[in-house]
């Protein structure tokens, strides 16, 4: 089963079931994170790590919204 294309973002700083339900059955090509989903970057590692085990693929995109100026997701020392 192919990647759909489509970025999607989870709730927290892991996975809940039912994300990692849809993200099984519906398979998006991405995942996008927020504030919301950093804590530290181990933490930010196994949520990455659970995304790719849900959809079964290693190969997709990551994405955050780290626009610089007021909006840094990542902030010194990460």
């Amino acid at each position: 089963m192919n990647l759909k294309a489509f970025i999607s973002s989870c709730s927290g700083t892991s996975l809940n079931d039912a994300e990692r339900r849809f993200f099984a059955e519906n398979r998006p090509c991405g995942l996008i994170v927020f504030a919301r989903n950093c804590a530290t970057p181990d933490q930010l590692s196994a949520l990455v790590a659970s995304f790719k085990d849900a959809v079964e693929s290693d190969e997709v995109l990551i994405l955050i919204d780290q626009e610089g100026g007021r909006v840094q997701r990542l902030r010194p020392p990460h």
